[in-house]
């Protein structure tokens, strides 16, 4: 009888949640069910973010030490360069960090709070109710959101689940979580059939890698690029590329990632065979996609 009551007297005792905590609980569910991980990031506490951000960077810095890129790799995919992440704001590091996360999140059109449970710290698990809107039916979801002080307000804190698959991605185990990317689309049910690399292919994005190596800019616009995009590129805007590639070290670098980041896929085969694409999504470049064509008989890169 004194263990139960010794454990009953230090058990959080829960409270009434107040019309902050709702609102902040709403706001974190909404942005979720957004799917834009720039309005989940504005609804998490920004010393989470700054935490997340700090801690991440630390092993980022321990590991280029060595010459490695593993972690990086993980997080942000082989393109995207250190000193590209380190200029990252904190909403910014966690909004590019979302592609490689799963949260799953449904629309409410209001919640109603039904405990606040205190927890470690300043932190405050919040149990609330929420109502779909009308046209998406009558359940009603029970939700768990933490909370922490945010003057005199609440924010969200960074959500232990995502705390968790970040730990995943870092020692590079999967996960597990059948659920949409939080900030990306629903994955397509469309599956593209893809194929090893024709030889001439392997020779041009060879002899492409090897004109940005060496600073061949002009060569890599002129020979290795698609005459049906030279057609259509003006003769000031094509200057303009070949200036860029030669003077930033920053262009040439991600064009060189890029073809090495190609270099270890297979592409899809489209128009007959006439052209290949690579499905570059997840590799911390600025698109998803990098085309080649083939033109009379000769492989080009096509954008």
């Amino acid at each position: 009888m004194l263990l139960l009551v010794s454990a009953a007297a230090t058990s959080p005792v829960a409270e009434k949640v107040s019309s902050g905590q709702r609102a902040a609980a709403l706001e974190f569910l909404s942005a979720v069910a957004s799917g834009d991980p720039q309005a989940v990031a504005l609804a998490i506490h920004p010393d989470d973010l700054q935490a997340l951000r700090l801690r991440i960077l630390g092993l980022l810095h321990e590991e280029a030490k060595h010459g490695d890129s593993t972690i990086r790799s993980r997080l942000f995919g082989p393109g995207m360069p250190l000193d590209e992440i380190e200029r990252l704001t904190n909403t910014g590091f966690y909004a590019t960090l979302a592609y490689k996360l799963y949260v799953a999140g449904r629309e409410y059109s209001e919640v109603e709070g039904l405990a606040a449970i205190p927890d470690k710290g300043d932190r405050v698990q919040v149990v609330v109710l929420g109502r779909q809107p009308r046209d998406h039916g009558k359940v009603q979801v029970v939700n768990v959101v933490t909370l922490r002080p945010y003057g005199k307000d609440w924010k969200a804190a960074l959500p232990t689940e995502v705390e968790a698959q970040i730990d995943d991605l870092i020692e590079g185990r999967h996960i597990a979580v059948a659920a949409r990317p939080s900030g990306g689309p629903a994955p397509s049910t469309e599956r593209y059939e893809t194929a090893a690399p024709l030889p001439a292919i392997v020779e041009l994005l060879s002899e492409a890698e090897k004109s940005l190596t060496e600073g061949r800019c002009e060569e890599y616009y002129t020979k290795q690029m698609s005459p049906n995009f030279r057609r259509v590129t003006g003769k000031k805007a094509l200057e303009a590329l070949v200036a860029s590639c030669q003077n930033s070290m920053g262009t040439r670098q991600l064009l060189l990632s890029t073809l090495h980041i190609v270099r270890g896929l297979e592409p899809r085969y489209e128009n007959e065979s006439q052209r290949a694409v690579y499905d570059l999504s997840g590799q911390g470049l600025p698109y998803q996609t990098f085309s080649l064509e083939q033109v009379d008989k000769h492989w080009y890169v096509a954008e």
